[in-house]
């Protein structure tokens, strides 16, 4: 299986999502695949590697949560 090199993090895969997020309509493999997170497999076909994706949406959140949490 070859990943793909091109893959959005941090804020840029946060600003990503929010800017394209109605683009695909609920279709989570698409936006997966977009954002640089697909996987080929054996057979030559491509799918969501969707533990790689969910772990740096996780970490662009964070990054996000940092940067509009106000302080108290």
């Amino acid at each position: 299986m070859l990943e793909n090199p091109k893959k959005l993090k941090g804020q840029e895969l946060a600003s990503y999502i929010e800017q394209n997020r109605e683009k695909f309509k609920g279709n989570g493999d698409e936006l997966c695949l977009a954002a640089g997170y697909g996987i080929t497999r054996e057979d030559g076909s491509t799918k969501c590697n969707l533990s790689s994706f969910i772990n740096e949406l996780d970490k662009s959140a964070k990054i996000k949560k940092r940067f509009i949490t106000p302080e108290t």
